[in-house]
Order: structure tokens, then C-alpha cells, then sequence
């Protein structure tokens, strides 16, 4: 099982610029592993001249002047921008963070997570959200799966296929450990998976998932929750352990890939 992909959720405006890009270009070269930056935006958290608008605007800066870093982002939407990106609208704050893409160093805005949770909001209209995934081809959308979207989420494969990424959080974002992995639900999806992973518990759940998996399965992680330190922040020290424990079981089971 190959782990391509590996999401640090939580980092904003109390997380330091330099200690950050510290950690990215510390696992830059690593062999086949990415770090992306899951970037919490919504109109109350990342609107014009908001604290974490304009740290991200000082993150691209340093790393784009200073260090010459790409910095790998999904933006991870939330509700206020969800609902409307859904319907094809999109706020200008979004529009200039997604024009960050291939520039070589700097903020690179690859994936764009929409996290609506159906029950809390109306399912979103199947065509039009279609449309604005197409219209961004060159970036990928990413669906959250769990209880509440499963249906839709099926449905909506079987009508359009491969044009999304998934991530599995049964927890609806809680940070909850689920009882059992979910395998891969769609064979040609590139998926992922987020629960209440930490640097204590990620390699006992990288042997469950790939339990439940193929052997030549290509899988993401995704952390937030239990990487905060005690002030309720992303902590870079537990960031970087967790990483560090996904290339020794990387390491470990590279005969079972």
C-alpha cells in the first residue's frame, strides 16, 4: 500500500510562517510522499483582510520570495462558502486563492474540499455541481463521505465517474477513531482517510486500513484534531512526528507494495 499523499489539517493565522516551511522543505525530497496543507476557510475565518486571509497571503510570500518552496493547499470549505460553491457561486476571497496554482514555489492550491454534511445543508444539485468541477479541471474537488452524504456521494459516481477525490471521515469532522475502515469505495478514486489519527496511533491504523485494502492500494491521511498542542493550535513538533511515523511504516511494509 502506498501513502502518496499526506494532509496536515488545522494549520492558520497561530501557526509559524517559518517553523511551517521549515517542516515542508524538511520532507520535500522524501521518496514518494507530499505534504499538503488542509487550509480552513469559510467567510467568518478567511474573508478579505481576516487574519488568516492575510497570513496566507505572508505564507505564499515567504515561501515563494525566500525559500523558493511550493507549499501544497486544499482548501477545506466550510459552511457560509460551501453552499454557494456548490451552486456555482464563488466568493472573490476563493477566486484569488485558487488562482495560486503551478508557480513554482509558493502556495499551490491543488485540491478544494467541499464539506457539506447533507441534513445540516440541502444536498447540493447534482448538474451544478458537476459543472463547477468541471470548470476547475485542473484542480481536484474533494467529497466528504460518511453516513449522511454516502447516497448522494454513490449516486453521484455512478452518474459522472471519476471526476472527484474522497475523503472517509465517518466522524463528520470530530476527530473520532471509527470502530472499522472503511476499504476503498471507489476503484478508481484516489482516497483518503481521516479519524482521530495522531503520531501514537497512526501506524495501528495504517495496518487496519491496509487490512481492508488491496496490496497495491494508493491511499492519503488526513489530521487535525490530534495534532494541536496544548494551546489548542497545530502543534509543528507533533505534525512532524506524525509524518515521521508514516515513513517508517512506509518503510517497514515497502515489501508488501
Amino acid at each position: 500500500m502506498e501513502i502518496p499523499k499526506i494532509t496536515i489539517s488545522g494549520a492558520n493565522e497561530h501557526t509559524d510562517i517559518k517553523g511551517l516551511i521549515a517542516l515542508i522543505r524538511k520532507y520535500y525530497h522524501s521518496s514518494g510522499i507530499e505534504i499538503e496543507l488542509g487550509i480552513q476557510v469559510s467567510p467568518n475565518k478567511a474573508s478579505y483582510n481576516s487574519d488568516r486571509y492575510q497570513w496566507l497571503m505572508e505564507l505564499h510570500k515567504q515561501a515563494f520570495y525566500t525559500n523558493h518552496t511550493p507549499i501544497r493547499v486544499s482548501l477545506h470549505v466550510n459552511p457560509g462558502w460551501v453552499e454557494q460553491i456548490c451552486a456555482g457561486i464563488f466568493p472573490l476571497e476563493l477566486i484569488n486563492l485558487i488562482g495560486f496554482y503551478d508557480n513554482g514555489g509558493g502556495l499551490d492550491v491543488e485540491r478544494i474540499q467541499l464539506n457539506f454534511l447533507i441534513g445540516r445543508e440541502q444536498a447540493p444539485d447534482m448538474d451544478k455541481l458537476y459543472w463547477v468541477i468541471n470548470s476547475f479541471n485542473s484542480r481536484r474537488f474533494i467529497l466528504t463521505y460518511n453516513e449522511a452524504n454516502r447516497d448522494f456521494i454513490r449516486k453521484y459516481y455512478q452518474r459522472y465517474g471519476n471526476c472527484f477525490d474522497l475523503l472517509v471521515d465517518e466522524s463528520h469532522g470530530e476527530g473520532k477513531t471509527p470502530e472499522k475502515w472503511e476499504p476503498v469505495i471507489f476503484p478508481d478514486v484516489f482516497q483518503s482517510y481521516s479519524g482521530g489519527l495522531s503520531p501514537d496511533n497512526i501506524e495501528t491504523a495504517l495496518d487496519s486500513i491496509f487490512a481492508v485494502n488491496e496490496p497495491d492500494a494508493r491511499i492519503g491521511v488526513d489530521a487535525e484534531g490530534k495534532l494541536k498542542g496544548d494551546d489548542g493550535h497545530l502543534s509543528l513538533e507533533k505534525a512532524d512526528a506524525f509524518v515521521k511515523k508514516i515513513q517508517q511504516w512506509s518503510n517497514r511494509n515497502s515489501d508488501c507494495n
